[in-house]
């Protein structure tokens, strides 16, 4: 095991993260954030100025991926900077943080997966409901302490998501406060804007979640000819969007939760593969397939990690969960006790490791995030004032 801890691959004290967006957008409209706000002089000035504020968030779609994809559209004539995701660089974490305007360590949501001491089971964050039995749901006040900037702002604010996640016991938590407005097809989106839009005389603010990038990366990998063709979609959406908000006195941002990487099929590891290493874990991994969460028994720990390093061919650092939390790795507060496991697996390449319950279908995606890695961890931040962009 490693005698010292790297660095933590966010800073959240230096005001350059996707949850300093999100503290930024909840001070502008009356709610606190649990990290200093961005403070970029063109970002504060457009906030103040503004009347309406959009806030897309584009799953999935780092600053390489863009880049690779659609280097001289919409999406790239708008990128103003970038920024950090949280750690794990993944959705359930960065939703959570962006909704509470608060790094994982005070919201404490970790990962796709997470290990309730109150259920007594592993549960899957974003569905809430239980691993081993997705029948059975789980209630967000029973899970979580942290509440949505939302329900603090003085101003009406709106959320628009995908319909089949529109009503989900997540999202009603992470939008409490706002009016959660369904959509079927990405062309829906502009015209809901301004559905949602029209009754408001005063200020607002509306937030717009794009799965399609993350969702087909996943599927196809990042780099595919499908993963290009999405992001061109998105870059002729976001064109339209700046244009048919440039009246209303709006400024637009947009950033993503976190980027990809390509995982090669001999680098998908099956914990049911390493019988020596699944024999030192207590239960079942947790986190994500880029950085899974080991609750090592107490008398396993020394063969725990010699076994990492050797069956898995030296392709994770082992750190204790405990001194990833004091390094500052999740950022500052105590929400995550208990949830972690004892030990967090770091990857050192594009490589995941995952287990297979009883009734689940074993993991076969391309597309991959969740690990600290550039490509995963860095994402741009997009800005449009009044149809231009901010410079």
């Amino acid at each position: 095991m490693p005698r010292s801890i790297p660095g933590a691959p966010t800073d959240f004290r230096a005001a350059s993260s996707i949850v300093s967006i999100a503290a930024s957008l909840a001070g502008r409209f009356g709610a606190g954030g649990g990290v200093p706000p961005l403070g970029d002089r063109e970002i504060v000035d457009a906030l103040a100025s503004s009347r309406v504020a959009v806030f897309v968030l584009m799953d999935g779609l780092g600053e390489r991926a863009l880049a690779a994809h659609a280097p001289d559209g919409a999406l790239a004539h708008f990128c103003l900077r970038s920024l950090d995701s949280v750690f794990p660089s993944s959705t359930a974490p960065a939703l959570s943080a962006l909704s509470a305007a608060a790094p994982p360590a005070m919201h404490g949501n970790p990962g796709w997966l997470m290990w309730s001491q109150g259920v007594g089971a592993t549960i899957r964050t974003l569905p809430m409901d239980l691993r081993a039995d997705p029948q059975v749901k789980v209630r967000a006040s029973d899970t979580w302490r942290w509440s949505a900037w939302t329900c603090r702002s003085r101003v009406p604010a709106f959320a628009l998501l995908p319909v089949h996640i529109a009503d989900s016991e997540f999202s009603r938590h992470s939008y409490a406060g706002a009016t959660i407005v369904a959509y079927r097809s990405l062309d829906e989106v502009c015209d809901r804007i301004d559905q949602a839009l029209a009754g408001v005389t005063g200020e607002a603010y509306v937030f717009v979640y794009l799965p399609h990038f993350d969702t087909m990366s996943h599927e196809a990998g990042c780099a595919s000819e499908k993963a290009r063709a999405v992001v061109r979609r998105i870059d002729a959406w976001f064109a339209q969007l700046v244009e048919r908000v440039r009246a209303r006195d709006a400024l637009v941002l947009a950033t993503a939760d976190h980027g990809f990487v390509d995982v090669a099929a001999d680098e998908q590891l099956h914990l049911e593969e390493f019988p020596q290493l699944a024999a030192c874990l207590e239960r079942p991994l947790a986190g994500e397939p880029r950085v899974p969460f080991c609750t090592v028994r107490a008398d396993a720990e020394e063969r725990f990690v010699e076994t990492v390093h050797c069956a898995l061919d030296d392709a994770f650092d082992v750190y204790r969960s405990q001194a990833l939390l004091d390094a500052g790795w999740f950022g500052a507060g105590d929400a995550l006790a208990g949830r972690l496991g004892t030990h967090v697996l770091v990857p050192k390449r594009c490589v995941t490791l995952v287990d297979t319950l009883e009734g689940e279908t074993p993991m076969r995606f391309i597309g991959m995030h969740g690990g600290p890695s550039e490509a995963e961890m860095r994402v741009p931040l997009l800005a449009a004032l009044h149809g231009e962009p901010l410079r």
